[in-house]
């Protein structure tokens, strides 16, 4: 009997423990030309959004301010980093509200996407109830799209969609996510298949039909002050 619940205490342990490239074959295949161990065919124009040319204290360009839930609109502006991975600039969420559900964007108005590649830097620089933050995609509307987030309060990486403005999770993994440090998420969305890395390795892979195209943008939770730099896509076969 007690060998019997060692092994049942261990194997929940592994479960729920499994981090970031474990429990993926060929974790070593996460360079850009593959995907799911299939070669990425990319198309049309490579888009880069560093913000070093925006003014200071401002939304970027073609950039819009959204809100999730409760409470005011985040206050989204550029500011300067000495620490930013292209200096000098960096899009910054710096509201503190303390709501549970309030979900602060920065989408961009220009562009629609339907397969790609994406890929951000972002910094948690603090936050109580909340902190870090993610890329948006196939965004609708405030209600309607798929959302990735770090956190380094919780050390988790997660991959949720927000449909009609309740957000749902769909993958989960455990992981040290380290605040006032420079992170990269990187997602593939192609067709239904979605996979989510962080820092370089495959973390969250999903199958979910709800948006085929949309906009893309930044997101942040609650009180999460957090900076991101270096938005890039590239659209995909």
């Amino acid at each position: 009997m007690k060998k019997f619940i060692i092994s049942v205490l261990v194997s929940f342990f592994f479960l729920f423990a499994v981090g970031c490239g474990e429990g993926y074959e060929n974790a070593e295949s996460n360079k850009d030309e593959y995907y799911r161990g299939k070669q990425i065919a990319y198309k049309g124009e490579i888009k880069l959004w560093n913000f070093d040319s925006d003014e200071n204290g401002r939304m970027p360009k073609d950039f819009s301010n959204q809100l999730t839930g409760k409470g005011s609109l985040g206050e989204w502006e550029v500011i300067k980093d000495d620490t930013a991975p292209s200096i000098p600039n960096v899009i910054a969420q710096t509201s503190q509200e303390y709501f549970g559900y309030h979900f602060s964007m920065a989408v961009n108005e220009k562009e629609i996407y339907d397969d790609f590649e994406l890929a951000v830097k972002f910094k948690g620089v603090k936050g109580r109830e909340d902190q870090g933050g993610g890329p948006v995609w196939r965004y609708q509307d405030a209600d309607n799209y798929y959302i990735a987030r770090a956190n380094p309060l919780e050390n988790n990486f997660r991959v949720y969609k927000v449909v009609n403005g309740n957000r749902l999770q769909m993958d989960s993994a455990r992981l040290n996510v380290n605040g006032n440090e420079w992170h990269t998420i990187k997602i593939i969305a192609r067709k239904v298949q979605i996979q989510c890395f962080y820092d370089g390795q495959p973390c969250l892979d999903v199958s979910d039909g709800t948006f085929q195209k949309g906009k893309i943008g930044l997101w942040t939770k609650a009180d999460a002050v957090t900076y991101f730099d270096d938005l890039e896509v590239r659209p995909i076969e």
